[in-house]
C-alpha cells in the first residue's frame, strides 16, 4: 500500500488514552489516531446513535451501509466528525439478549429482570418494559452473570466469544435490539502531514469500504459464537416479525423520547431515524 513508508505504532491497554477520550485525543494531536466505540461518550455524537436504537438493522454489513447512507444524506451527521480526519465509523453485529435463570419469549418476561446494559439508548428501552439497567464494564459481566448480580445482558454476539459469556449463559433471545458503534479517527494535521500519494494510498481502507470489511468480520464472528453458544448447551429463541412488532410498540416510547431529545436541540432526530428504518426495510 504505501511500502513500508507509512508505519503504525500501537499502544495498547489505554498507555495513552482512556477508550472514552480516544476521539478528543485524536483531536487535540495527544495521539495521532484513536479507536473506540461511541457509546463510551454519551451525547457526544447524537444522531450517530440513532444505530443503537431498537431493530434498525440485521447485520454488521447491512448496518455499515445504513450509517454511510445516513452520512451522505445528513450533513449534521457528518458535523458530528468536524474535528478530526474520519477513517471509519463501523457497527458491530446487532446485539441480542442473553439470560441466565430465565428463557425470554414476550417483552412482559423482562419485567423485574436486572439487565447489563451498554448505554443510554439501550436503558431507556430497558426501563420502558419494565427492567432494571445495569451499567458495568464488559471485563465484570461474567462474574456478575455467574453469581446472579444480573440476570442477563444485551450486547453483540462475538461479546460472547471475547469474554467466555457461553459458560454462564442458559438462554438467547434474538431480537436485533440494538447495534455497537465505533469509529476510526486521525488527526488532522497529521492526516495532512502524510504526501498526496500516501493519503490516496490509505484512501481504500477508509470510509464506507472499511466498514463494510469490518461488518463481514463481526458478521463471521456472530456466526461463530452463535455455534459454540449451541454447542454449549445455550437454548435460542428467535422473534418473529409479529412479535418484535409487539416489542416495537412497547420500546416506541423510548424511540419518541430520543427523536424528541434531538428535535430539540435542533437536529433532524425524527428524518434520520425514518431514514434508518426505510434503509433496513429496503
Amino acid at each position: 500500500m504505501t511500502n513500508g513508508e507509512v508505519k503504525i505504532t500501537s499502544y495498547p491497554s489505554n498507555q495513552l488514552a482512556q477508550p472514552d477520550s480516544h476521539y478528543d485525543a485524536a483531536a487535540r494531536g495527544v495521539v495521532d489516531m484513536g479507536y473506540s466505540v461511541h457509546s463510551y461518550r454519551p451525547g457526544q455524537f447524537p444522531l450517530t446513535s440513532v444505530l443503537e436504537l431498537p431493530f434498525i438493522s440485521e447485520s454488521a454489513t447491512e448496518g455499515a451501509e445504513i450509517m454511510w447512507d445516513l452520512m451522505d444524506e445528513f450533513p449534521e451527521l457528518r458535523a458530528e466528525y468536524d474535528d478530526v480526519e474520519l477513517l471509519w465509523l463501523a457497527t458491530s453485529e446487532p446485539a441480542q439478549l442473553y439470560t441466565t435463570e430465565k428463557q425470554v419469549k414476550k417483552i412482559e418476561d423482562l419485567r423485574g429482570m436486572r439487565i447489563r446494559s451498554p448505554s443510554m439508548e439501550v436503558n431507556s428501552w430497558l426501563e420502558e418494559v419494565g427492567a432494571t439497567p445495569v451499567s458495568m464494564p464488559m471485563s465484570d459481566v461474567y462474574e456478575a452473570l455467574d453469581r446472579g448480580v444480573v440476570d442477563g445482558m444485551v450486547g453483540p454476539t462475538h461479546t460472547l466469544l471475547d469474554y467466555s459469556l457461553q459458560n454462564v449463559i442458559d438462554y438467547v433471545t434474538i431480537g436485533n435490539f440494538y447495534m455497537t458503534t465505533f469509529y476510526g479517527a486521525m488527526n488532522q494535521e497529521s492526516w495532512r502531514s502524510l504526501s498526496d500519494e500516501h493519503q490516496t494510498a490509505i484512501d481504500p481502507i477508509k470510509g464506507r469500504n472499511m466498514a463494510m470489511q469490518i461488518g463481514a468480520m463481526h458478521d463471521a464472528q456472530s456466526e461463530e459464537a452463535i455455534k459454540t453458544a449451541k454447542a454449549a448447551g445455550a437454548i435460542f429463541y428467535e422473534l418473529n416479525e409479529d412479535e418484535i412488532e409487539e416489542w416495537r410498540e412497547r420500546m416506541q416510547p423510548a424511540i419518541d423520547d430520543w427523536i424528541k431529545d434531538k428535535e430539540e436541540r435542533g437536529l433532524p432526530g425524527q428524518e434520520i431515524y425514518d431514514k434508518a428504518v426505510e434503509q433496513n426495510l429496503n
